[in-house]
């Protein structure tokens, strides 16, 4: 299989983190399809922990920008300014309460696991509807739930900006399966 059209989902091949968004907004229908998507994960007895904050108003994004860490692609800024050019910020949350009712404390792990499989499924869907989309977590995540009114029992799994990419990239290299894939029991290779 050498074409990327080969596989079943060609989204998972082609999508990207981008960091560069065009002004074009997104439509209310294809949020509403991201969103639907996102909702689709599978989670722990599905308890469906997932909720999602969507963020367009300009002066709500940069409160969030000022409440992320520097890294790398903020280029040495203080905070992460990119993210308020995309149309929206999808701020990617965690209702632990869901899963914790049903499974007692080790919920709040997999209650965590579950909304990271429903970020996953809005980005691979937006890939395949023509947008572009990272996941950020670096992130004073008290000050944005202070922000947002978000309450204790709800943790923020991370910032997802969506938005038309004007930006080319690639994606990054992976790991062979050989390093990362084991047969029966831990460290017996499953490819050679």
């Amino acid at each position: 299989m050498n074409s990327k059209s080969n596989y079943a989902i060609p989204a998972i091949f082609e999508r990207v983190s981008k960091r560069k968004f065009t002004e074009q907004p997104i439509a209310p229908e294809i949020l509403e399809q991201l969103l639907l998507a996102a909702t689709r994960a599978p989670s722990s007895g599905n308890m469906q922990p997932w909720e999602f904050i969507v963020i367009d108003e300009p002066d709500t994004k940069q409160e969030i920008v000022r409440s992320t860490y520097s890294g790398y692609f903020s280029k040495g800024k203080n905070y992460q300014y990119w993210i308020a050019d995309a149309a929206v910020v999808i701020v990617a949350c965690t209702n632990v309460k869901r899963t914790v009712a049903r499974y007692g404390p080790a919920g709040k792990e997999w209650a965590l696991i579950d909304s990271a499989a429903a970020v996953q499924n809005l980005l691979l869907t937006a890939t395949a509807l023509g947008l572009s989309g990272c996941w950020v977590g670096g992130i004073n995540e008290q000050a944005i739930k202070t922000k947002l009114q978000i309450p204790d029992y709800v943790r923020i799994i991370g910032l997802v900006p969506i938005g038309y990419s004007v930006e080319d990239a690639s994606p990054k290299s992976r790991l062979p399966l050989k390093w990362v894939t084991h047969h029966n029991a831990y460290n017996v290779p499953f490819y050679d």
